[in-house]
């Protein structure tokens, strides 16, 4: 004779589950929700504005932000908004900070699909692990080298520390650096490498 599995009764977990600030645990779902609502859209999927653990994301459902946990073995990877197989080193995704055991003064990481990415700063220049940005190394000699202008370590765009609307290009390593301004009303973004409506 088969015995069919009893689900056990709702509001079961909450005893041994845990909200972070600002949720609470609803019965009816069985989840964290968001005790305030919040502006986002029905079945948009994201990284919790709360601490939670690299497993756990947020869905959005009627203006209040639910917790919910991938699958055993997976991690939310937030730059694309899925459950990803493996262990997550990091999740504060393109925020760059120190490299664990790094020790170069021109290296910093940043977490990319849940990974650590080692970058490097232009020539010259040294990560501030409080301000999170690249500096000129020698702050008190001029920023220009010999020929008058920097050359690019690798291609990409970087915020520029001093300006939140401006950013510099490098085109291709040993390029020339070019800088660049955001348009008015808009500032250089470090998650999307590109202008957004917004101020310094």
């Amino acid at each position: 004779m088969e015995v069919a599995e009893v689900p056990p009764p709702r509001g079961s977990r909450e005893a041994d589950y845990s909200c972070p600030g600002g949720y609470s645990f609803d019965d009816n779902v069985d989840l964290c929700v968001s005790e305030n609502s919040t502006e986002c859209t029905n079945y948009q999927i994201s990284r919790c504005p709360t601490s939670v653990t690299v497993e756990e994301y947020c869905l959005c459902w009627n203006k209040h932000l639910q917790i919910h946990a991938c699958p055993e073995g997976t991690h939310f990877d937030a730059s694309h908004s899925v459950c990803r197989i493996g262990a997550a080193q990091c999740q504060d995704e393109f925020t760059p900070f120190a490299c664990p055991n790094g020790s170069a003064r021109n290296v910093f990481c940043q977490c990319i699909g849940g990974k650590y990415v080692t970058q490097t700063c232009p020539d010259g220049y040294s990560f501030d692990t409080e301000r999170k940005f690249c500096f000129p190394a020698n702050k008190g000699e001029s920023e220009d080298s010999e020929n008058g202008t920097k050359t690019c370590q690798r291609y990409g765009l970087f915020a520029d520390p001093a300006d939140c609307s401006g950013y510099y290009h490098c085109s291709d390593k040993g390029a020339e650096i070019k800088h660049f301004t955001c348009l008015g009303g808009t500032i250089f973004s470090l998650t999307s490498f590109a202008c957004v409506p917004g101020s310094c």
